[in-house]
Parts: structure tokens; C-alpha cells; sequence
């Protein structure tokens, strides 16, 4: 089996990036250059596959909810912790990603009635793996106590179970060694850990936290902290270094790009609010590093003089202060005076 690639090297030699190459799988160049692309590059290696979150219907039906859940990366996820991490009696997710070192943690706000059990074997393995628990409150259902289920992934030692409306439900235990044991009934918010052979639910204290707000899409800065210093490129290709706090009076930050029809639509607007000096604009493009002159000859024709950064090779430049995978754009950022972030504007900006 062969595969051609574009621009493939082998390990130890310089070759011209444009030559198609065809190589076999798995040869030392096949990997060394696929592992290239992947994690020094940021490529994907699912084809920017979005993550998938389906809500159950309870009557057998799904609904996609991926994208109005905040769910929808784009990484490539190998790694699924289902956990009620806040302990707030709903399931959170957190996910490691196979790229860049990236961890992602969402957390559930559906709330509702809920049961949090926990199990401890006293005949084999004391964890009691292999264990299902049956809990019905008004329809069985149940769930098997596995610590280790998916690729790579893994399971907390307590199992949580919605109950919908009901305000108790009846427990049952199959214990791995085949013996079944009735735990009677348990009210809804109740946390109970659950001994082989005593037939008596033991509560346990709840530890809620909270997690915090995420972030806004795309972007690593909250409403209320300091914009960081950067170094960029100008539009002849020279490091740049951009400091918020290096200005009199309030920022606009805008994030465009020269494929973005929106983003080019508003440049002239963006320029005209510049012009006026009540607050000045600057502009960070998130084209590729290739589009360099392109953006700026743009710039030169819709938006002369408005302050203007761009990525250097790799994408480095905003690295730790934007996902430009997430990033939706255009996108503005609205700065006060001492570089404090005071607002996000979504879409375009309105003139005023």
C-alpha cells in the first residue's frame, strides 16, 4: 500500500517542499513527515472533524446539540473522562485532544434531579468493577461500573443517574461475584455509597465547586483582564511588537481576515472610527502567513493607516491569547485605556 504526499521529506534530507513524493506507509520518511505536519504544523489528523454531542429524548430519540452546547471542537479528541467534576449531580466532560497538548473541560448546566452512588465490594476486587446497578424511578436503568471504557479513556468510581421528575428511585445492585442486593429507596439528591452485603445505603458529604465560565469563543482572555504583550509582523515582514497599554485612551481590536467577506466589508467603518480618535483601531490578521502581502495591499486600499499586525510562519504570534481555530470572524475587542479588556463585539462593528 502507497500513499502520495506533498512536500513529504525523509528524515536527514532537504527537499524541495512543492515535489510530490510517493511513499510507503509506515516507511521512516512517511512517518517522520506525517508527525511533522501533525504536531509541530497543527495539522489534524481527522480532518478537523467536529466533536458530536447528542441529547437523548428519553423515548429512544437523539437530538444533535453540538454546536448550542459549545461542544463542537475541532481537535482530535483521543482521550474521555465522564465525571461530575463541580459535584453538582450532572455529568461533565473533560477531553484530551492529540494535538498541541490541549485539554478541554465542559461543563454540564442542565442540572435536575439526580442520585450519585459509589460501590465498595467486600468479596474480590474491593472496587467492585464489573458491578451493574439498576436504579428505577419509574423506568429501570442502569449502568455497569466499568473504571475504564473508550479509547484510552477511563471512569470515575461513582456512577450518577438523572432521575427526570422523580423524587426517589429504588436501587439494586448485581454484585460481579453474581449476588444481587436491594438497597431500597433513596430520595433525589441523595449521595450514597454502597456496601456489598449490609442492604443499607451510607451517605456521603457532597463537595460542590464551582467551575469557571469558559472563555469566549476563540479567544484565551476574559472580560476584565490585561490584553499580553505580542510580537507579530508589520506589512514588510518584520517583527512588530504590539503593547495595549502603549496608547492614550480606549482600543478596538479587530481580528479579520482577507477570505472573511464581513471582515473586508467593515474595514472602511473600522477606519473611519480610527480617524475620528475617540478610540484607535488596530487590526490582527489571522490569514495565513503566505496571505502576508495580500492583507496588507487590502489593508493599503480599504483601510490606509489603521495599525495592522500579522502571524509570522507557523501561525506564531497569538499563540496563548487566541484559538484561531475557534476564533469566529470577525471579531472585536473592545479595550480600555489601562489594557483591560471591557468587551467582545461578535460580527460587525456598528458605527457610532
Amino acid at each position: 500500500m502507497v500513499a502520495s504526499s506533498v512536500g513529504a521529506r525523509a528524515q536527514g534530507q532537504d527537499e524541495d517542499p512543492k515535489e510530490f513524493r510517493v511513499q510507503e506507509v509506515g516507511s521512516s520518511s512517511y512517518v517522520g513527515r506525517h508527525s511533522l505536519q501533525m504536531f509541530e504544523e497543527g495539522r489534524s489528523f481527522s480532518g478537523n472533524e467536529r466533536f458530536c454531542l447528542f441529547l437523548g429524548g428519553g423515548d429512544g430519540s437523539f437530538q444533535e446539540l453540538s454546536a448550542l452546547g459549545g461542544a463542537d471542537s475541532n481537535l482530535d479528541g483521543r482521550a474521555l473522562v465522564a465525571c461530575d467534576f463541580d459535584d453538582d449531580g450532572d455529568t461533565d466532560l473533560f477531553v484530551h485532544a492529540m494535538q498541541r497538548e490541549r485539554h478541554l473541560l465542559f461543563r454540564n448546566d442542565l442540572g435536575g434531579a439526580f442520585v450519585k452512588l459509589r460501590l465498595r465490594a467486600t468479596r474480590g476486587q474491593y472496587e467492585a468493577i464489573g458491578a451493574t446497578v439498576v436504579v428505577d424511578a419509574g423506568r429501570p436503568v442502569a449502568q455497569v461500573l466499568s473504571r475504564g471504557a473508550g479509547f484510552e479513556s477511563c471512569q470515575a468510581p461513582e456512577l450518577v443517574f438523572g432521575l427526570g421528575q422523580a423524587s426517589e428511585a429504588r436501587v439494586e445492585v448485581r454484585w460481579p461475584g453474581g449476588a444481587r442486593e436491594d438497597f431500597g429507596s433513596l430520595a433525589a439528591g441523595a449521595r450514597a455509597l454502597l456496601v456489598e452485603g449490609t442492604g443499607a445505603p451510607q451517605s456521603f458529604e457532597a463537595r460542590t465547586r464551582p467551575l469557571p465560565d469558559p472563555l469566549p469563543d476563540g479567544l484565551r482572555v476574559r472580560i476584565g483582564e490585561a490584553l499580553p504583550e505580542l510580537t507579530l509582523l508589520d506589512a514588510a515582514g518584520q517583527p512588530a511588537r504590539f503593547r495595549a497599554t502603549e496608547t492614550e485612551g480606549p482600543l478596538l481590536v479587530n481580528f479579520w481576515a482577507t477570505y472573511c467577506a464581513p471582515c473586508v466589508g467593515e474595514l472602511p467603518a473600522l477606519a473611519r472610527i480610527d480617524a475620528a480618535g475617540e478610540r484607535r483601531v488596530v487590526l490582527f490578521s489571522v490569514d495565513a502567513p503566505g496571505d502576508r502581502e495580500r492583507g496588507a495591499a487590502l489593508l493599503a486600499e480599504r483601510a490606509p493607516g489603521v495599525e495592522a499586525y500579522y502571524l509570522a510562519e507557523g501561525g506564531r504570534g497569538l499563540d496563548g491569547w487566541v484559538d484561531l481555530l475557534r476564533l469566529p470572524i470577525p471579531t472585536s475587542l473592545e479595550v480600555d485605556a489601562q489594557g483591560v479588556v471591557s468587551g467582545v463585539v461578535r460580527g460587525v462593528v456598528e458605527e457610532q
